[in-house]
């Protein structure tokens, strides 16, 4: 009788940590699910991905050229030059914005991605744009209005009033970047820059 009641209080032990490991091995999660989620988030987080095409033109580099970074305000991988097309990838913390290098005189650069300052971009297709609307130049006393190269930037040329213009996006405000239209002074006509726009008067 003893003997019976030791085998079958044995054989009970040895099914319990059986049955256990068991449940434990169908109950963990794939590791794979449970890693590959995070950086997704984070990533999405950190940058805004642009919906739609948007091709940009380098702008206003008057020494030098405009790195294209490895990362926002980082090492330069490469430079490029005024008139060069790249497309809008997406965007980052003002001023800064990734793109891949569409065209340029450097056939190696091509293809190329990396970080810019926006501030050097003339770009279309892009829903910072407004075109539809024309601004003209007022409430000058004394001098001119500085169309500048970046936002309270160096000056690049000098508006009076009269002069119209046409915003293509806006910056910090009160800086608005424009092309001039028409105006008195038709030597500054097709130049981009950015004013203050305090002193436009716009449809």
């Amino acid at each position: 009788m003893n003997t019976n009641k030791i085998n079958n209080f044995t054989n009970s032990l040895v099914t319990i940590p059986l049955l256990s490991l068991s449940v434990v091995g169908l109950n963990l999660p794939p590791v794979a699910n449970a890693t590959t989620l995070t950086p997704k988030n984070t990533q999405a987080s950190q940058t805004h991905q642009v919906a739609q095409q948007t091709t940009c033109a380098v702008i206003n580099i008057q020494t030098g050229q405009l790195a294209l970074r490895s990362a926002p305000n980082g090492n330069s991988r490469a430079g490029l030059d005024n008139g060069d097309t790249v497309a809008l990838v997406r965007r980052g913390s003002a001023p800064w914005v990734y793109v891949r290098v569409l065209a340029r005189p450097n056939a190696r650069v091509n293809g190329l991605e990396g970080w810019v300052n926006s501030n050097y971009l003339s770009c279309s297709g892009g829903s910072n744009q407004n075109t539809s609307r024309a601004c003209n130049v007022v409430g000058i006393q004394s001098g001119q209005l500085a169309l500048r190269f970046t936002p309270n930037g160096r000056t690049r040329a000098g508006l009076d009033n009269g002069n119209q213009v046409r915003p293509i996006r806006t910056g910090p405000d009160p800086w608005l970047y424009v092309r001039v239209i028409q105006g008195p002074n038709r030597s500054v006509n097709g130049l981009e820059g950015w004013v203050n726009s305090n002193y436009l008067a716009c449809d």
